[in-house]
């Protein structure tokens, strides 16, 4: 019993010490030395300040073009007052199925109908129909800009201006096929090149998805 004992206090001071001496090497690493370059966009302010050498991968240029290699992820546009970077590994979703009175004579999506519980007996007791527009809408997060439509030019502006602002380079278009639209929208894919040449003014590029698929602009 006590060799049985003795063991086991010699494997746990074993792997204290181990945990220990881990602990210790990963102290040393520097943000560098580790998957930084994975999460672009989320250095430390205060090295993001001070780095002022571009990476290799690094290409300055002016906006509105590219002139990257495909291996390229990273680009440094370079304006009058100021530089930025956009990370074209980066992709943000954006769909196009918005309406609002002021632009399209009712509200598109916002309206949607109350989804229900997937417990029935739950839904029994849940509110049915569809949102109300202003203030309630089919939308957990309440957007900055109201309930627009996806057709107002100042609104498209703005939500490219804000990608651009989050360095994300590419924008993954949710869309439907030519005169398609779900069950609670309208077909949106006249608004695709209005959204193409807003993006292009922003250095963004556009990809699709639809059915679970992209499909390249």
């Amino acid at each position: 019993m006590t060799r049985l004992r003795r063991k086991a206090l010699v494997a746990l001071f074993l792997f204290t010490l181990f945990i220990f001496g881990t602990m210790m090497g990963l102290r040393t690493l520097k943000p560098s030395d580790g998957f930084s370059d994975l999460a672009p966009g989320m250095d430390f302010i205060g090295e993001r300040s001070e780095r002022r050498r571009l990476d290799v991968k690094d290409v300055v240029v002016s906006p509105g073009q590219f002139h990257m290699s495909s291996s390229d992820t990273k680009v440094v546009f370079t304006r009058s007052d100021r530089e930025y970077s956009i990370f074209y590994d980066v992709h943000i979703f954006y769909y196009l199925w918005y309406g609002s009175p002021s632009v399209d004579n009712k509200y598109i999506h916002w309206d949607h109908v109350l989804v229900p519980h997937w417990d029935p007996k739950i839904a029994a007791s849940h509110a049915q129909g569809k949102h109300t527009p202003p203030d309630d809408i089919a939308s957990s997060f309440y957007p900055e800009l109201g309930p627009y439509s996806s057709r107002d030019p100042k609104v498209l502006e703005s939500h490219m201006a804000q990608i651009e602002a989050a360095a994300a380079g590419v924008l993954v278009l949710s869309w439907y096929p030519p005169g398609v639209g779900d069950d609670h929208g309208e077909p949106t894919e006249d608004l695709v090149p209005t959204v193409m040449d807003a993006a292009h003014r922003h250095s963004i590029k556009v990809t699709g998805e639809t059915t679970g698929m992209f499909s390249p602009f």
